[in-house]
């Protein structure tokens, strides 16, 4: 799966050099992903890293169609990929991250639309899911993960499949 998903994260990637080299995000650095090898250990799959580090995602803004176009609204919804240490951030210091982070959940972006409700990647399931989780939902990891989460895709493969390119 992991192979698959660097594959297509590739194939996003080269479709977004296509529309402008703006739409690109950076790579993470060398010390950076130290970083997270150390908070997260093996939390966070190597892969994951390698994918940051290879592919300039940190700060690009990925979309999906989550809801049927209106007149004053496409249905597109985006998700800005974090830095690392936002990632360490909001998974370790900020709710909902801290009581969901030992059920495998790592924050992994951001909705730049400006809700402030964040995005994780359920790295305990081998499709990883992509799921917006709401700060508001409580602050037991049951409750949040019940009530309080709207799944994007099925998995990130899917993500970066389907993925709509901010212009």
């Amino acid at each position: 799966m992991e192979n698959i998903i660097l594959n297509v994260a590739k194939s996003f990637i080269e479709r977004a050099k296509l529309l402008s080299e703006e739409t690109l995000g950076r790579t993470a650095t060398e010390e950076e992903i130290n970083l997270l090898k150390h908070k997260f250990g093996s939390k966070l799959p190597d892969w994951y890293c390698f994918l940051i580090s290879e592919l300039p995602l940190i700060h690009m803004e990925i979309g999906w169609q989550a809801d049927e176009p209106e007149d004053d609204y496409d249905g597109v919804q985006y998700i800005e990929i974090l830095a690392p240490k936002d990632m360490i951030d909001e998974s370790y210091n900020a709710y909902p991250g801290i009581p969901i982070l030992n059920k495998g959940y790592i924050c992994i972006g951001i909705d730049p639309s400006g809700s402030g409700d964040p995005y994780f990647i359920n790295f305990n399931n081998p499709e990883y899911p992509v799921f917006q989780i709401y700060h508001d939902s409580g602050d037991q990891s049951e409750e949040i993960l019940s009530k309080g989460r709207e799944k994007v895709t099925d998995s990130l493969r899917e993500l970066f499949e389907n993925g709509i390119i901010l212009e």
